[in-house]
């Protein structure tokens, strides 16, 4: 099974408050050939970690069936929020959109800075 998180707390010109953002993430991640949702879960509210002053997270999880390896899904994860109007700067900043891959399979992945536990 894989799993991909989804969160932000900050609204997108593009796609507005982070669950529209999140759902159009899913949208624009599945293509119908390489990357497929299964399901996913509800919207949870969630405080920033460590502790800000920023708006609270809405976070989820979606499973997904895939033919991309752990790398290729990354990457295209990677594209996704870039399209959707992340911007990379400081950790842990407040961002408009934050996928993660959370579980691929029973594999373990820990070389090139990508860390699938």
């Amino acid at each position: 099974m894989i799993f991909i998180g989804l969160g932000g707390n900050l609204v997108s010109s593009r796609s507005g408050v982070p669950m529209r953002t999140g759902a159009a993430a899913l949208a624009r991640l599945c293509d119908g050939r390489t990357v497929r949702v299964v399901r996913c879960s509800r919207w949870y509210w969630s405080h920033p970690v460590p502790a800000s002053d920023q708006p609270l997270y809405a976070n989820a999880v979606a499973q997904v069936v895939t033919t991309l390896g752990p790398w290729a899904l990354m990457q295209r994860l990677h594209r996704v929020e870039a399209a959707l109007g992340r911007v990379r700067g400081s950790r842990n900043a407040a961002r408009v959109l934050d996928l993660d891959l959370l579980a691929y399979g029973r594999r373990v992945v820990d070389r090139g800075g990508l860390l699938v536990p």
